[in-house]
């Protein structure tokens, strides 16, 4: 008997095992099968795509009852007048508070704006922060804090977790741990009023205007400019790069070439653009421009877009690579090939369509601020948008519906899908993981942000 039970119960041992396994393969088959499907089909998981231009209104004047705001322009809509999201938001409750909002970078869904309150002329910064923006619902999401009158002025991101954000006042540049929304290190010692930066091949490249307003005067001296050179792993600084006065504008070409733009010192000194090989951090190059040059702009072709000066007004081309003048200051645009009545002096972005977006701001506070489209190929008038005070800064975001961004962070990455697991199996409304919205969730909510990664 104890040979026929034994023999029954491996028997059943088997049948249990065989049953066991076979819902392990099916379950498998069904789950690849799944995925199979969803992966196969483009239509699973798609969600609306906004394409927008995000401006800051940098106008402050308490007097006009003007305060500095941001507006969103929905680059699908083809009516004009209705793309314009005018004065989303303000950077102050206060009418009388003169908060600075002097800076715009956008990452994912998240757009970064430095902001700080200049109370009085000559008194220091405070409330100095950098805002950031959900740009999908409109609403301000986050602060970071900076130190009490350091203005900060530009972003650059350096990675997932980390930014630089250059401060004046202070003659520092502040580490931020982006996740945590806090400065973790202050790097000292070899900025003079530091303003731009950009960032390339693991470096970081920081203008130096070198200047000080002496208000007993009455007049601002000028001393040696020049790019910093920061080790972006380390936080260290590699070297300190000499350039003509007062080095505003700084960008790269995305490959090997540092642009900078110095202004000189507005009256007998003047401007230059210097190229800077980012293998070697040594200048490469020195152009005299003879004039005071606006703001500037580089297409995916290396060609950098540069306002002339005010007596001379117009666009200039430069070919980085060819190292010399397309259209030079006696071959201005000097308007719209289609509309010779609109300005095309301001500030110059490039768009992701790859035609040139204009800013004129009205710091007048008269209402005439406008975002102007050119076709570049022809130099036409693509596009007139009507903006806020001030539209002076222009940057775009691809917004799409950002659900699977579990922790709000601007992008959506391995972290997400590793939080996401955390929650397999829980069920109910509002549950931060259930991507799809059917209040549980499993495999279909993971699905969702693998594709999204």
């Amino acid at each position: 008997m104890d040979k026929v039970f034994a023999a029954q119960l491996a028997s059943a041992d088997k049948k249990v095992s065989w049953r066991h396994f076979s819902f392990k393969l099916s379950t498998c088959l069904f789950i690849s099968a799944l995925l199979f499907t969803i992966f196969l089909n483009p239509s699973f998981g798609q969600t609306e795509v906004q394409d927008l231009a995000v401006v800051i209104n940098a106008l402050t004047h308490p007097d006009l009852g003007i305060r500095a705001s941001l507006s969103i322009i929905d680059l699908m809509e083809p009516n004009e007048n209705r793309a314009v999201d005018n004065e989303v938001l303000h950077f102050s409750n206060r009418v009388l508070q003169r908060r600075r909002a002097v800076g715009l970078s956008i990452r994912g869904h998240l757009a970064y704006i430095p902001t700080f309150n200049l109370p009085v002329t000559g008194a220091p910064s405070d409330g100095d922060s950098i805002f950031i923006l959900n740009l999908e619902d409109r609403e301000i999401v986050g602060e970071i804090p900076i130190q009490e009158g350091a203005t900060p002025q530009e972003i650059v991101f350096i990675n997932d977790e980390k930014l630089y954000v250059t401060c004046a006042a202070t003659d520092e540049v502040h580490v931020v741990d982006i996740p945590n929304r806090n400065v973790t290190e202050i790097i000292t010692g070899f900025f003079n009023k530091p303003t731009g930066i950009t960032f390339l091949n693991g470096k970081a490249y920081v203008s130096n205007p070198a200047w000080e307003w002496d208000p007993a005067a009455g007049k601002t001296t000028y001393y040696q400019s020049s790019v910093t050179v920061i080790d972006a792993v380390t936080d260290t600084v590699l070297k300190s790069i000499p350039v003509p006065t007062n080095a505003s504008e700084i960008l790269n070409d995305g490959e090997s070439t540092v642009i900078v733009k110095t202004v000189g010192n507005y009256n007998d000194v003047l401007g230059h653009l210097v190229l800077i090989d980012a293998t070697t951090d040594e200048i490469t190059e020195t152009v005299e421009l003879g004039f005071t040059p606006g703001s500037a702009a580089l297409n995916s072709q290396k060609q950098l877009y540069m306002q002339g000066s005010w007596q001379n007004p117009g666009l200039l081309i430069y070919d980085i690579v060819a190292q010399d003048w397309i259209r030079d200051e006696d071959d201005t645009i000097a308007n719209f090939s289609n509309d010779a009545d609109a300005s095309v002096s301001g500030g110059l972005t490039f768009g992701p369509d790859g035609n040139l977006y204009i800013t004129q701001p009205d710091w007048g506070g008269g209402g005439q601020d406008y975002v102007r489209v050119m076709d570049v190929i022809d130099a036409s008038l693509l596009k007139t948008y009507r903006a806020g005070p001030g539209a002076s800064i222009l940057a775009f975001a691809q917004v799409i519906s950002r659900r699977e961004d579990i922790n709000n962070d601007g992008i959506v990455n391995i972290l997400d899908l590793v939080i996401a697991a955390r929650f397999l199996g829980d069920q109910g409304a509002g549950i931060v993981a259930d991507v799809n919205g059917d209040e549980v969730v499993n495999i279909l909510d993971l699905v969702l942000i693998g594709q999204a990664l």
